[in-house]
């Protein structure tokens, strides 16, 4: 028989051998997981980088040589530049905000140029492609309210549904336009519509880095209500004349929030929330001292990091941190405009704070008399 003091000194060295495996299959684990997000960013970053060599070779084999658009060809190459030095920063959002804008604008200039017979035949040859492409639009878009998200993260989620969300009404809209000007005009917007469901679907299939804890959303019906709300307030005079595109742009941002609102796509909705606030705080037109901009400038970095060191997913945030990120921190050395200044200042001081009200339940509604009325906004052609 083995003495009991002996079986206990053998169970404490068995337990302390037990522990020092955990600690180091712990750590393995640790550093697998690092490893293997290292690795689905990696991923990413090729995926959209090779997206925009892409575009860039059907650039260089195919020029935009539209008369009608002679500054296209620069503001595309732009764009991909821009998407490319997001990339090298290490802004996977930025990068795909900048691509998105990009691949939007060149699937409408393609489409005027690749469809130039349907202009010669006028409104009926655009109706009848209209038609086409209308049934094969709703049938992607019903596709894509089908699609999980659960391998990506909420701000890939929050682009794709941007960009989906989009995609029928530009092409109602496009409608419109070929009925007052001429198919060339609905024809552009046909081809951004079709360049919306493309890019949703690119990057859905993104490897994108994505954390295990995801924030509930809901809806934000409440908070873009009382954004209106103050909007409709500020629409006075001499401000509403003279910062009437401000206007244009804070409303029809928040009428696409309520329209992904309303489809329950509630990561787009916050995305375009938080993109209101970023338009209502730069009504004001105060600029930020010499000071105040090394404060911002910290304040940026500090809640960049932040977000991306969080456990829960807080990529819909991080989209508005990397924006004033780049435009803080240009390649090639340029200067902040005083409007990306301004832009940098709501960002910091009341978006990053809206976004985390946002996260908590909805406050109860109140009921205010009186009644209410609809805007609808158009974009003006290619803008």
């Amino acid at each position: 028989m083995i003495p009991l003091f002996s079986r206990f000194a053998a169970a404490q060295s068995m337990r302390l051998q037990l522990r020092f495996i955990t600690r180091r299959a712990g750590l393995a684990i640790l550093l697998l997981l690092a490893f293997v997000t290292a690795s689905l960013a990696q991923d990413a970053s090729s995926q959209i980088k090779a997206e925009i060599a892409r575009l860039q070779q059907s650039l260089k084999v195919k020029p935009i040589s539209n008369p009608d658009f002679p500054e296209m060809g620069k503001r595309l190459d732009e764009g991909l530049k821009g998407a490319n030095e997001a990339l090298a920063a290490g802004h996977l959002y930025l990068a795909l905000e900048r691509l998105g804008q990009t691949e939007d604008l060149l699937y409408g200039i393609r489409t005027i140029d690749e469809k130039a017979e349907i202009v010669k035949g006028g409104l009926p040859a655009y109706e009848a492609e209209w038609n086409k492409a209308s049934l094969e639009l709703a049938g992607l878009d019903k596709q894509s309210r089908a699609r999980s998200w659960s391998h990506s993260s909420l701000g890939a989620q929050a682009i794709a549904e941007l960009a989906q969300g989009r995609a029928l009404p530009l092409l109602e809209g496009g409608r419109g336009f070929a009925i007052a000007n001429g198919p060339k005009d609905g024809l552009f917007y046909m081809g951004e519509s079709q360049g919306e469901t493309t890019f949703a679907g690119f990057i859905h299939q993104l490897s994108l880095p994505h954390k295990s804890t995801r924030p509930s959303l809901r809806s934000l019906l409440p908070e873009l209500l009382a954004l209106q709300e103050k909007t409709n307030a500020a629409f006075q005079p001499p401000r509403s004349i003279d910062m009437h595109p401000r206007f244009i742009a804070l409303n029809s941002t928040i009428k696409t929030a309520r329209e992904l609102d309303e489809s329950k796509s509630y990561a787009g909705a916050m995305y375009q929330y938080l993109d209101a606030v970023r338009h209502y705080g730069m009504l004001d037109p105060a600029i930020p001292d010499a000071a105040k901009q090394a404060e911002l400038r910290s304040r940026l970095a500090e809640a960049l990091e932040q977000t991306k060191a969080s456990k829960s997913d807080d990529s819909i945030l991080q989209i508005l941190l990397e924006r004033g990120t780049g435009w803080l921190n240009k390649p090639d050395g340029a200067t902040t405009a005083d409007d990306e200044w301004r832009a940098v200042r709501v960002i910091v001081e009341q978006v990053v704070p809206a976004y985390y009200a946002a996260l908590k339940p909805a406050a109860a509604p109140q009921r205010r008399a009186g009644k209410t009325a609809t805007l609808t906004l158009v974009r003006w052609p290619y803008t």
